[in-house]
């Protein structure tokens, strides 16, 4: 079932994979002086399940993930660490923390 938005984007000698959870799109996320607003202009529309992203991530050059369900999925499958992981919140989200990695290969 997809649960993922997800775009790639390429470029000579590189490819970036800018993925993240669906229920994360159009949030504004703050934390640590950062501040991230969530947009299918850069995530993409395309909706993947969890064997495609991780299919996409391995053949990337580097990856930039946001949702709190994809950065589980890349823990445990050891495509990040998680002191690796940004945690973010969403204004008036009461405290509930969404996390933020980007991946470089």
């Amino acid at each position: 079932m997809p649960t993922f938005f997800m775009k790639i984007i390429k470029q000579p000698g590189e490819r970036l994979v800018a993925a993240c959870d669906k229920e994360v799109v159009d949030m504004e996320l703050d934390g640590h002086g950062v501040k991230i607003k969530v947009n299918q202009i850069f995530y993409g529309e395309e909706l993947v399940n969890e064997k495609e992203l991780l299919d996409a991530i391995k053949n990337c050059t580097s990856a930039n993930i946001i949702g709190t369900r994809i950065i589980d999925v890349l823990i445990e499958n050891r495509m990040i660490h998680k002191d690796a992981i940004l945690w973010m919140e969403q204004p008036g989200g009461k405290g509930k923390k969404i996390g933020h990695a980007i991946l470089i290969r």
